[in-house]
Parts: C-alpha cells; sequence; structure tokens
C-alpha cells in the first residue's frame, strides 16, 4: 500500500467517523454495585473566580483534599496540542462549588501533567513543562511547587533530569513515590530498546532519587503508569504505550522495583488506579473500535504501525471504569462514564467509605460525538461526578 493510499484511509477514516452520533444512557450493567451521580460541568462553570480569560481547551487535571479543602489544577489552552499560551490554574474550595484562585503558572511554553502529593503533611504540587512545537512531544523538566498558604506557593523547582515526564506521586508505607517515563519511551515499538520508566522516592517530596538503583524499572514503549497495591503490598500496575497496546505489570512487596509485565491487547490511555476495599479499580480511556492492533496483509512490512496509530487517533473514545483482574492479571471492563471525543484525564478523592468524588475531561457531553482528534481540536471541558460503591 503506497503512503498515499494509507494518507487516505486515515482522512476517509477521519470523516466516517466524525459522524454526529448521539450518546444513550450508559450501560452499567457489567457492575450493578457502583452508579454514578448526573455530571457536573465544573469548567468552564458559574463557581470559577472572575477574570480567568479561559481558552477552549480545559484537560490535564488533578484534585486533592488539604486541610478540609479541595485543591484542584488543571491546564488551560488553546487545543489539546503543544502551546506557548498553556498555563496550569490552581483553584481551591470547601465544598467543591465555589473556588478561589490559588496561582496561575504559565511558562511560555507547553505544560502537562499537573499532580498533587500530600506528603508528611506538607501539599505539593507538581508538574513538567514541554515544547511549543503543537506537533512534537518534547518535554523538558519535572517542577515541583509547595503550598504555603492561602495563595501561596514556592517557585517551581526542577526536581529531575531534564527529558522526564511525571505522571503519578503517591504515598506508600510512609514513603513518597512517583512514577516517571523518558520522553524517548514514546517513540519506541515492541523491537526497540528498553525505554527508562522510573519509580522514584523521596523522603520530602522534593529530593527524588530511584526507588531501586539497582534495579530500574524497564517497559517497553513506557509512557504513562499508575500504581496500586493489594493488602500483601504487592504492587500492580498499568502501563501506556504510546506506540502500541497497555503493559499489565505485578511487583512482589519484597521489591516493588522488579516488575514483570504482560501485554494486553486494548490500549489504556491516562490511567488512575484506586482501591476500594480488596479491589482494585482503574479509570482509563477506552478505544470503542476495541484492540489496538488491526494488521492487515495489505499493509507492508514497516507501515504497520503507521496504520494502527492512524486508525486509533481517527476512532471514537470514551472514559471507562475498569476492575483490575490480579489473579488473572487482566483488566476487565465495568462501564463508561458519559464523555467523549478527547477524553480520560481522571482524578479521584475519597469523600467517605463507599463514594469517591471524579474529576474528568472531555469534549462537550452535548455536543457531536468526534473521534479522538477532533475533540482535540475542537475544545474541552472538566466535568465531575461522584461515583458510588453499594454494599454487598
Amino acid at each position: 500500500m503506497a503512503m498515499k493510499n494509507i494518507l487516505s484511509y486515515i482522512f476517509i477514516s477521519f470523516f466516517i467517523l466524525t459522524v454526529h452520533l448521539p450518546i444513550g444512557a450508559e450501560d452499567i450493567t457489567a457492575a450493578p454495585r457502583i452508579s454514578y451521580s448526573t455530571l457536573i460541568q465544573v469548567v468552564p462553570g458559574s463557581g470559577l473566580p472572575e477574570g480567568l480569560d479561559l481558552r477552549g481547551s480545559n484537560n490535564n487535571l488533578d484534585i486533592v483534599r488539604y486541610h478540609g479543602r479541595i485543591y484542584f489544577a488543571f491546564r488551560n489552552a488553546p487545543t489539546h496540542f503543544a502551546s506557548r499560551a498553556a498555563r496550569h490554574i490552581i483553584l481551591s474550595s470547601a465544598d467543591g462549588e465555589h473556588w478561589s484562585l490559588e496561582k496561575i503558572t504559565s511558562m511560555g511554553r507547553d505544560m502537562r501533567e499537573p499532580r498533587f502529593l500530600v506528603y508528611k503533611d506538607r501539599l505539593f504540587y507538581y508538574f513538567f513543562s514541554a515544547g511549543k512545537n503543537p506537533w512534537t512531544f518534547t518535554p523538558q523538566h519535572i517542577w515541583a511547587c509547595e503550598y504555603l498558604g492561602p495563595g501561596k506557593w514556592t517557585g517551581p523547582k526542577i526536581i529531575w533530569k531534564p527529558g522526564y515526564v511525571v505522571w503519578r506521586a503517591k504515598e506508600h508505607n510512609g514513603v513518597a513515590l512517583m512514577s516517571v517515563y523518558a520522553a524517548t519511551g514514546v517513540k519506541e515499538t515492541k523491537g526497540g530498546t528498553p525505554s527508562e520508566l522510573s519509580l522514584l522516592k523521596s523522603e520530602d517530596g522534593l529530593n527524588w532519587e530511584p526507588f531501586n538503583p539497582d534495579r530500574p524499572v524497564q517497559v517497553y514503549g513506557a509512557g504513562e503508569a499508575d500504581f496500586e497495591f493489594d493488602a500483601e503490598g504487592n504492587l500492580y500496575t498499568v502501563v501506556r504505550n504510546e506506540s502500541g497496546a497497555s503493559k499489565i505489570c505485578k511487583a512482589p512487596a519484597a521489591d516493588i522495583s522488579d516488575w514483570k509485565c504482560v501485554e494486553s491487547p486494548m490500549k489504556y490511555d491516562s490511567p488512575l488506579m484506586f482501591k476500594h476495599g480488596d479491589e482494585i479499580y482503574m479509570i482509563a480511556r477506552r478505544n470503542i473500535a476495541g484492540k489496538y492492533y488491526h494488521n492487515s496483509k495489505a499493509v507492508p512490512d514497516g507501515l504497520e504501525s503507521w496504520v494502527n496509530m492512524g486508525r486509533y487517533w481517527v476512532t471514537r473514545k470514551r472514559t471507562a471504569m475498569y476492575r483490575f483482574n490480579t489473579a488473572e492479571m487482566k483488566i476487565e471492563w465495568l462501564f463508561d462514564f458519559p464523555s467523549k471525543g478527547d477524553t480520560a484525564f481522571p482524578a479521584i478523592i475519597q469523600l467517605n467509605e463507599d463514594q469517591y468524588l471524579l474529576y474528568n475531561y472531555s469534549s462537550p457531553i452535548r455536543g457531536p460525538d468526534w473521534c479522538w482528534l477532533g475533540g482535540q481540536l475542537t475544545g474541552t471541558r472538566i466535568y465531575s461526578t461522584v461515583i458510588t460503591f453499594g454494599r454487598k
């Protein structure tokens, strides 16, 4: 197949797959004990401070609860793609409805992945700075700020090697943990060299080092990696592969840097993992078209990865709830949240024993059912919902 034909296939698919279809009620029969409330649009929203002058894309986000308030950070930019005009906006609220401005950060280049961590009764905010070209992915540095008081934060401080991306920060057994990956990882394929996906640790939230310098975590094509622990302290993780399907990994409690991975047929972007009771759950992007790899004999060797990637860009997506089956090391789809287009960058905080507050971004829920690329170009909003786990 000539490159011209491949491009034609991609663009024809784009127009076919962006037909404006309505979204009906979501099927949650696979998870009868789990429900969610009606979505509320937070950004843009009536409870925000005046004068934010929001652009069309409101996406990468995080939330955390600290000293009785909810802290909420999100990226605002003209589109999903890299921009000099990108900003991170941090807000706080006592009730989740009326927000006060805490901090706006801009660097004249793209900024992504805002991440909060409460550690030793201190609140930290991490992010990474990237490039200025909307068609390239060029992470520069991971930065950290610390909360000092209402509206007061320390200036950004570089905390790790250049060229890395922060994905998740959590506390486990009194130690702060962070998953980061090298920018080169998004360019790797199954036949490439292992990319450097690192699990870091810190005793103060600002100075980070490899969890086990003698055993660096290496996963082919590694990207975003979230992790959670079972009751015995074993680590489970889901890793996004930018140019392929996801990896599902496990490490023993004796050495949580000793990851053993299997490849899933599915691609789980922007994974968020959390534990409820004895079960581990994940919220991530779901590709409605199903498996990532759809190789055809009509596609010459060497072009399959481009066709699969192009197909992924022009198919529809949802934000979905999954169960991590730790016994069989597989991910089980439960249901989709109302979502479409460009979607899935979830953040969650526990409200009580059975309820969780979920924030996520999506193309407008009542708008066209764009494919992923269409949603990235046409703007996104941020919504909240409350997830409730029923008692057995």
